[in-house]
């Protein structure tokens, strides 16, 4: 009785770890992904010789260093894919609207799986 006990604990532990490594998995794929969209983010101002229009030159991001052009991407990845988008930097031109249009979309389903994954291991735990 006591070594079934036992093995049912070291089968729950087993189960919790590889969900918990799961998501590990995912926010290593998410932070991978929001580095690839952000250094996208700045190409398109790229691409447009940083004309007015664009979020580096509304922003005064121009004349910033390489880090703190790559932070705003970042930050602009980020927020978007979380949905949060405080809009401090937003779309203007065509390719910074039809990149966000993506990047939303793909936003949702991030968000969904996520959250499914998270009441996956909550349900789980309490079993």
């Amino acid at each position: 009785m006591k070594l079934t006990k036992g093995l049912n604990i070291m089968i729950f532990c087993r189960k919790v770890n590889e969900r918990v490594f799961k998501m590990v998995a995912v926010g290593v794929f998410v932070f991978f992904i929001v580095h690839l969209m952000g250094c996208f983010w700045f190409l398109t101002a790229s691409f447009e010789d940083f004309e007015p229009d664009t979020w580096v030159a509304r922003n005064g991001y121009i004349d910033s260093g390489v880090g703190v052009q790559y932070l705003a991407s970042i930050y602009w990845s980020f927020s978007t894919l979380t949905t949060v988008g405080f809009g401090e930097l937003n779309a203007q031109t065509i390719s910074e609207k039809i990149l966000a249009i993506i990047w939303m979309i793909l936003g949702v389903g991030f968000y969904s799986f996520t959250i499914g994954n998270l009441s996956s291991i909550i349900a789980s735990i309490d079993t």
